[in-house]
């Protein structure tokens, strides 16, 4: 039976710069992605617990306000092939998406699915406390996705830097008192 694990994280930054970086080459917002032919693999952390997967980034789509990506990743060895112990531990297929609000607010989204490995007794584990480990894993990755993807759109975004606040004209409290007045 798969189970289901959904998270959101505010994203910090210009919504348009986000975009286009959420759009562009996922290796760059992919937490310490290396490429592997079409896809990437990565290490994802739960806890003190570090695995190596497999992933693969679909290319983007827009469904009303928010831009998707398909993502799926498998466990691998460091070597990068599935080794025995891999076999019990669970693929993740899913969407990752960009949520663009109103007001400039941005949020990254992840939707996706997992089949517990183990048949029945595997499902029973994860019931009891693999759920609790599936989450903090994707929680993580969001986290440093949207890290990830605030840095690229810092640097994509090549609008005019604010100006610093200057220093008041008419003496330190900044008030004028208008001509003609009392």
């Amino acid at each position: 039976m798969a189970r289901s694990v959904r998270t959101f994280l505010p994203v910090v930054g210009d919504p348009v710069a986000l975009a286009t970086a959420f759009d562009g080459d996922p290796a760059r917002w992919l937490p310490g992605a290396r490429r592997d032919g079409p896809d990437f693999v990565l290490a994802l952390r739960a806890g003190s617990l570090t695995r190596t997967v497999r992933a693969t980034v679909g290319a983007p789509w827009r469904a009303g306000a928010t831009r998707w990506r398909t993502l799926s990743w498998d466990p691998i060895a460091e070597d990068g092939e599935q080794s025995a112990v891999d076999r019990f531990l669970p693929s993740l297929d899913g969407e990752l998406g960009l949520h663009a609000q109103s007001g400039g607010r941005t949020t990254l989204l992840l939707d996706a699915r997992y089949r517990p490995p183990g048949g029945a007794v595997g499902g029973a584990f994860d019931t009891v406390a693999l759920h609790r480990l599936a989450r903090g894993t994707v929680e993580r990755f969001l986290e440093e996705v949207s890290a990830r993807l605030a840095g690229e759109a810092l640097l994509l975004d090549d609008g005019p830097m604010p100006e610093a606040p200057s220093r008041p004209r008419n003496g330190p409290d900044n008030l004028r008192t208008p001509v003609g007045s009392c």
